[in-house]
């Protein structure tokens, strides 16, 4: 069976537990899981194509976990991309009129421009991703490049709810033979990029077991 969204994570943990009866809790191992790899691995930078609506200054990012943003860009095909302008939002006048948008703002959870669009552009809006997986959330970057590891973190809290140490000394074998690998990539990734924050490309490392019993 493919991992690779919200449901089928869920739906593996039970099959790989052979516990019908954790469906109910599978919601809850996966959110524990997230909190421990969000502070294990950080914030990861991604990119997702967004498309504007005629008529409309407002992009829904509602169903992004978002840490921070970093740029947007206006991507026509055939054409070179242009780094659209961030500003404060409120810092700049807003047009009546529907035109091609010359500065973006956040706004709480959607991208509003200065003026409503007059085509539906597409973006490509590069930002900080926490993982944080739900419903309108159903996928993210790690879940799709490293579903083994998404799956070692969440079973073995499974592991820890049942009370079988055994089950969670095996799934945390698996997850911490991964981890280094993962961060390695993730590493890179920063590292060609200047953009990014100094203060997250270095991060103490600590294996999973040492976080359960701090």
């Amino acid at each position: 069976m493919a991992i690779t969204n919200y449901t089928e994570l869920q739906a593996a943990v039970t099959n790989w537990m052979t516990r019908g009866d954790m469906a109910g809790e599978a919601a809850d191992f996966i959110a524990l899981a997230e909190a421990a790899l969000n502070r294990e691995l950080g914030p990861v930078e991604v990119d997702t194509t967004l498309t504007g609506t005629v008529s409309s200054r407002a992009i829904s990012i509602s169903a992004l976990s978002i840490v921070a943003p970093i740029g947007l860009f206006l991507a026509q095909s055939g054409i070179d991309e242009v780094e659209m302008t961030r500003k404060d939002d409120g810092t700049f006048p807003y047009r009546v009129s529907n035109g091609y948008p010359r500065y973006w703002a956040m706004d709480g959870t959607s991208i509003d421009f200065d003026c409503p669009l007059d085509q539906a552009y597409p973006f490509r809006f590069r930002y900080r991703q926490r993982f944080a997986l739900s419903v309108a959330a159903p996928t993210n970057w790690l879940l799709t490049y490293h579903p083994d590891l998404y799956l070692a973190a969440t079973i073995v809290w499974g592991g820890i709810f049942i009370q079988d140490n055994d089950a969670m000394s095996r799934w945390a074998s698996v997850l911490n033979s991964a981890l280094p690998s993962v961060k390695n990539i993730i590493a890179q990734g920063k590292r060609s990029i200047s953009s990014v924050d100094p203060g997250l490309m270095h991060r103490p490392h600590y294996s999973y077991q040492d976080w359960m019993y701090q």
